[in-house]
């Protein structure tokens, strides 16, 4: 379960590969969006993947499709629900249906996590927790800086379980090889071009990259900027980026994202919020070097050899990183080289098993933690 099944959020993207992970495993897996979704059911049931979408935009339309969602908890033997407010509505579901209940989360501080209106939503999602952990089976932890924040809302730690998202790495390779060209996306054929994949949220920081390059765009000749995806903030950064001057592309959002990072000298990630972002992993398995801020997981999975870590909000240190990215041929190809040997440690497949140990267990009742340590 998911709230809405799209291609440009990384925890949509994650349980995707999750799901055809799955399928090839053996498993009936049936995908169930809250909310309309833009996703095509019939290129994933041709990869053995069921998709249910549920139209259920508010509240209130949730609560009128529980029953149906009950009964499709009904026919799983595992319910497995990723993000707010799907967690909420699948695990009501799984109690009722008597399932045994999983709840992936993808958010490393509440603070991003908002209504539709703009309202905080960080107490009602530890109320949530607090009253429905008893019933859940394990909470999965993509990053492990979420584990303070599962455990201060009354998650059992020794129902936390740690598993980083994974991405198809053969497959992004592929993919990268038939994607758009400069020309196609009204990028000069010269110059060097940093790439942001992401949604437009403030805690993305897409502003933070504008203010980077005004200062780059100085020093470095011909320099080009582009932005991948869609978004509240999208407006505003655009705005920002016009009084700024030229160089600066708003792509819209892509399903070619390998593609597009084909094209890039490297890969740009100033979130001020983040677990372990899939664009980090994805840029990696490219061979494309990454400037991400310390946030999350990053960190520990660029390392110090497949990219380079600046501390949130800082512009000079995002500047100086991508000046240097862009001025010493040797850097660029050391950090791509080793991104693309460690982005194997993040393969789908692995994640895969992950958490297909984690649902045998759940359906065995065996402890959670020992099932998914056992998994090489």
């Amino acid at each position: 379960m998911i709230t809405r099944l799209s291609f440009f959020g990384g925890a949509e993207v994650q349980l995707v590969h999750l799901a055809r992970g799955l399928a090839r495993m053996g498993y009936e897996v049936t995908l169930c969006s809250l909310e309309p979704t833009p996703a095509d059911p019939g290129k994933l049931a041709d990869q053995g993947i069921e998709l249910v979408s549920l139209g259920a935009t508010n509240r209130y339309r949730r609560l009128a499709v529980l029953p149906r969602l009950t009964r499709l908890a009904r026919r799983a033997d595992v319910v497995h629900c990723t993000m707010w407010d799907a967690s909420l509505w699948g695990r009501l579901a799984a109690i009722a249906a008597r399932r045994p209940v999983i709840v992936a989360d993808h958010a490393a501080r509440r603070s991003a996590q908002v209504s539709a209106k703009g309202a905080p939503r960080a107490k009602w999602i530890a109320l949530h927790n607090r009253l429905l952990d008893r019933f859940t089976y394990a909470t999965v932890a993509c990053a492990t800086c979420q584990r303070p924040v599962l455990e201060a809302e009354g998650v059992d730690p020794d129902k936390t379980v740690y598993i980083p998202n994974g991405i198809p790495v053969d497959e992004l390779l592929e993919a990268a090889e038939n994607g758009p060209s400069r020309r196609e996306l009204g990028i000069p054929e010269q110059g060097s071009v940093a790439l942001q994949v992401g949604v437009f949220r403030p805690e993305k920081n897409q502003i933070g990259s504008v203010e980077a390059f005004e200062r780059v765009r100085e020093r470095v000749e011909g320099a080009q900027l582009a932005f991948a995806g869609e978004g509240e903030t999208r407006a505003s950064v655009e705005e920002r980026a016009q009084a700024s001057g030229e160089g600066i592309h708003f792509l819209g959002p892509r399903r070619d994202v390998p593609g597009l990072l084909a094209l890039a000298d490297l890969m740009l990630l100033p979130s001020t919020a983040d677990a372990m972002p899939m664009t980090v992993l994805e840029a990696m398995a490219l061979g494309v070097p990454v400037i991400a801020s310390d946030v999350g997981d990053t960190r520990e999975a660029l390392t110090d050899e497949a990219g380079i870590s600046v501390p949130a909000g800082d512009l000079e240190a995002l500047t100086d990183a991508w000046l240097r990215v862009l001025t010493d041929d040797e850097l660029r190809a050391r950090l791509g080289a080793a991104g693309a040997r460690r982005a194997r440690q993040f393969d789908a497949s692995v994640m895969a098993r992950r958490y297909s140990a984690l649902f045998e267990a759940a359906c065995s009742g065996d402890a959670p933690q020992a099932a998914v340590s056992a998994v090489d």
